[in-house]
């Protein structure tokens, strides 16, 4: 188990283990000359070097089949408002969220309520790699 900050909202699973959800509203901006920043993820809670960085869209309506990874972790970037289920519990995300999805953990949408998208950071990427359920 990774070391945690403390803005981090913890969630316990069923297993006892975290369902690792960052709420960007607890992220604090800091201001620049010209610009405002503010820091999502940090430190070891990147496992790797990244291998693809891709943008996700889901059409209201839509449904993603559950389904898990053997070796990739995915960090979801969330862009609009939407909602995902990890291991059987619905997480609610805001844009600016950041949900980290490590390998066999179950994943879909039973549906897409409305029009949203994430950036998805792909680490141990294999196209080979997901396990449809």
């Amino acid at each position: 188990m990774r070391p945690w900050t403390s803005s981090i909202e913890r969630s316990v699973r069923k297993r006892g283990e975290m369902i690792k959800h960052f709420k960007a509203a607890s992220m604090q901006w800091m201001d620049g000359p010209g610009y405002s920043k503010r820091k999502l993820l940090t430190g070891d809670l990147f496992p790797q070097e990244v291998d693809l960085l891709q943008e996700v869209r889901f059409r209201k309506g839509s449904t993603i089949p559950p389904h898990y990874h053997k070796e990739q972790t995915e960090i979801f970037f969330v862009l609009a408002k939407g909602s995902i289920t990890i291991d059987d519990r619905r997480i609610d995300a805001e844009a600016g969220d950041v949900i980290v999805c490590e390998p066999g953990e179950v994943h879909g949408m039973p549906l897409v309520e409305e029009d949203f998208g994430f950036l998805v950071i792909k680490i141990n990427y294999r196209e080979d790699d997901t396990v449809w359920l």
